[in-house]
Order: C-alpha cells, then sequence, then structure tokens
C-alpha cells in the first residue's frame, strides 16, 4: 500500500498528560473496582458543582422541550459580554466599572480558545515566543498547530528558582523582554505567563503584573497574554489577576479566563478574552469566527448566570466552600507526603495541584507509581523544556477529587514508597 503524505504541522508531541490518563483507562479495564487506578493526572477540579449556576439556566429545566439550539453571535451577545464586563469582574476586585465594556471582551471556548485567539492576532511566522521555566505549554504546539511555527520551534525561558514557585519577578521579566527587543527590533514578542500558576499553585502578585503591564504598554512590538484560569480558587489573596485592568490602556495586552476551574466545568469550555488593545480585540474576533464559529450556548448561559448581580453573593458563598475544602485537601495531602520527606517547592497559594519534590527521575518515577501504587500523576516533563531538570525533579498531583480518594491514594503511595525505601531525607 502506498504511504500518504501529511502535514508536518502535525508533527506534534502528543500530550503526555493525555497519554497518562488515556493508558489509565486502558489499565482499568481489566482491574476489580478496588484496585482501580486513581487518577490524579488531570488537570480537573472534581470537587467543583455546577448546579449553583445550572439551577439558573431554564431551558435546561424546561420539560416541554428547549426549542432549537441556535447560533450564539460570534463573540457572544453584546448584554452578556457587558455584564461581565460591568458587573462580574467589579464585584469580585472593586475596580471601577467604567475600565472596560462589551467592546473589550469575547466569550470562548475556554481560556485555551481566549490564549489561541490571541496567538492568532499576533503571532506571525518568525516572531518570538517567551514562556515561565514552568508552566503549561500547550501553546507552544498550537502555535505549530496553526502553521504559526514550524515544528522544531524552541521559545523563550524566562529564568526563576523554586524559591519563588518558579515565578519570575517583575524586574526579571522585564529585562528579559529588553533584550530580546533589542536583539530582534522587527519581531513580535509574546510573552505567555500564568497569574496563577499551573503546576506550582504558587501565584504573581499584582503589583508585580502591574510593573510588568507597564513595561509592555510602551513596547509597539512586545505583547503580554495573562493566563488567569486559575484565579477563583485562591486562598491567600484577593489581588487583582487582570493585567487589563493594571494596565494605563492597556495596549498588546489580553487575559484569558475560564470558569472550568472553580466551577467543575472543564467539558463545557465556558471562557473570556479580555483586552482594551481595540485592534488586537478585532484581529482576534476573525480568528475566533473561523476557529469555533460562535461560542456554544450553554458557555454563553453560563457566563450569564454568574454576571447577574443578585446571583452573586450565592456564587460567592460556594465558591468559599469550594476553596475550604481544596484548602484543606492540599493541607492533608501535603502534610501526609512530608513524613515521607516529600516537599513541595513552595506552598500553594489556591490551586487543585500539589507540585511534590522526589528524588527520582519524575519521567521514570510516574510510570513506577501508576504500575505499582496504581496512582496516576504527571511528570513535571509536561511543564518544562526537555532538557531542564527540574521536569526530573518534580511531580504535578491533582487534589481536587473527593477526600476518601485522595486519602487513599495517599496510603498507596505510603505503602509504595515504604516497601522500596525510596524517601528523601
Amino acid at each position: 500500500m502506498a504511504s500518504r503524505n501529511y502535514s508536518y504541522f502535525a508533527d506534534i508531541p502528543y500530550s503526555i498528560i493525555r497519554e497518562i490518563s488515556e493508558k489509565v483507562i486502558e489499565i482499568n479495564k481489566s482491574l476489580p473496582e478496588d484496585r482501580k487506578v486513581i487518577d490524579l493526572s488531570l488537570g480537573q477540579n472534581f470537587l467543583g458543582d455546577p448546579s449553583v449556576i445550572i439551577q439558573n439556566i431554564k431551558w435546561l429545566e424546561d420539560k416541554s422541550g428547549v426549542g432549537p439550539i441556535l447560533y450564539e453571535p460570534s463573540l457572544g451577545p453584546v448584554e452578556v459580554r457587558e455584564s461581565i464586563a460591568k458587573v462580574f469582574y467589579p464585584y469580585f476586585y472593586s475596580f471601577s466599572d467604567d475600565l472596560i465594556d462589551a467592546s473589550n471582551v469575547m466569550i470562548t471556548d475556554g481560556a485555551f480558545g481566549a490564549v489561541r485567539n490571541a496567538l492568532g492576532a499576533i503571532f506571525r511566522p518568525g516572531d518570538i515566543l517567551v514562556i515561565d521555566r514552568v508552566t503549561f505549554r500547550y501553546f507552544l504546539h498550537a502555535l505549530i498547530a496553526m502553521g504559526r511555527v514550524m515544528p522544531n520551534i524552541t521559545p523563550y525561558i524566562v529564568p526563576s528558582d523554586e524559591e519563588t514557585g518558579f515565578i519570575a519577578r517583575a524586574d526579571q521579566v522585564i529585562e528579559f523582554l529588553e533584550r530580546l527587543k533589542n536583539q530582534y527590533p522587527d519581531k513580535n514578542i509574546v510573552y505567555y505567563t500564568q497569574f496563577g500558576f499551573n503546576p506550582t499553585g504558587c501565584y504573581r502578585d499584582s503589583r508585580d503584573l502591574k510593573k510588568i503591564t507597564n513595561y509592555i504598554e510602551e513596547e509597539k512590538n512586545i505583547f503580554l497574554i495573562n493566563d488567569i484560569a486559575y484565579h477563583l480558587v485562591r486562598w491567600g489573596s484577593s489581588d487583582i489577576p487582570l493585567a487589563s485592568i493594571l494596565a494605563e490602556d492597556g495596549a498588546g495586552i489580553v487575559d484569558a479566563d475560564s470558569l472550568s476551574k472553580p466551577f467543575g466545568l472543564m467539558g463545557a469550555r465556558v471562557g473570556a478574552l479580555i483586552t482594551r488593545d481595540r485592534e488586537l480585540f478585532k484581529r482576534a474576533a476573525r480568528i475566533q469566527q473561523y476557529m469555533i464559529v460562535s461560542p456554544n450556548k450553554l458557555a454563553v448561559d453560563v457566563w450569564r448566570v454568574v454576571s447577574q448581580r443578585e446571583i452573586l453573593p450565592e456564587i460567592t458563598n460556594y465558591l468559599n466552600n469550594l476553596i475550604r475544602m481544596i484548602r484543606n485537601n492540599y493541607e492533608f495531602f501535603v502534610n501526609e507526603l512530608k513524613e515521607l520527606g516529600l516537599t513541595v517547592c513552595k506552598e500553594g497559594q489556591g490551586t487543585i495541584y500539589a507540585f511534590i519534590k522526589i528524588n527520582k527521575d519524575a519521567s521514570i518515577f510516574w510510570k513506577e507509581l501508576l504500575e505499582n501504587a496504581k496512582v496516576a500523576v504527571v511528570p513535571a516533563t509536561a511543564f518544562t523544556d526537555p532538557h531542564d531538570i527540574v521536569g526530573k525533579k518534580y511531580i504535578r498531583v491533582t487534589i481536587s477529587v473527593n477526600r476518601d480518594l485522595l486519602e487513599e491514594s495517599v496510603l498507596r503511595i505510603k505503602n509504595y514508597l515504604q516497601g522500596s525505601r525510596i524517601l528523601v531525607k
């Protein structure tokens, strides 16, 4: 049979996170219920309960029939975008409601869709992507899939260390970007960063974020994409997470948000892109139109509900209870593993993960845990440069699961580590 030719843009590595999850499914087919693998690999909030929102979406409860589910406007209905800008964000962060309006917000297919739209609007072949040392790296491959870069791209990485939870200080970021600007004056430079970091669970404070935004909005070829998908699951601070709000005029600055993590809505793909840069918004809107046609009705109505002023107190009460459960899980998990000599790089400040330091190669260790303890975790190599030693020293563990499941996973890990004497002292 003759071989076929396929696009070399599809020659991107399969996600190790998805690979692990699918391996768990395959293994569990042949195991009895009490021996099935406990999957702590996927970045999902299993404690989230969207009922607080769903109960206010009337068509989902209409037993007489819902009628046709029609296309939404390409960017989401204007009145919903307006209430997101004027009610939702000002409610949580107490900034003036005249800073953003409907023209600054588009409803997207998750935070991933918002980042993808922004990259599509900004990034030209040959431009430069800057990322943090330990971060969610999928957008590098999204650029390849969109044909904006070749498969052998190497992003520029801002240095940082574990004492800060691998968050680069503002002066480090600015110095790094300034050096690249001088070296490549004709290229767009895009800095993708996270306000709340996956996988470490640590946060950049708003003072540092403001310094970065103030620098970037004065540089016509430098852009900031600020991923804030975890901002509602913090327990340590209420700093404003939106770079768009902290900026003077917001030129070249995008925030990417999602309701997935706080409300357990990962599969519903509920996101938003926020920018005060009118030209950037217009170009991102074109990318959105041809990537997803329009946001789905459920995503739109989720935003419609959470941006209603009379419902927000109930939402806040739900979030407080959720954060309490997640924080209790985090502290339990971290303290239990400390007894084995395993530690986190820095205490998380609001997260659904524990970023655990180990004394073995993480790319081997996760396989040993899966095979011997029947617990699935993710090696930090999924979040670092392949040659960075940090990727081999840490694992990411999802702790936003039912407490009994987390306790069972701890017991399995302890039994395996103590039995094999893999301890850190």
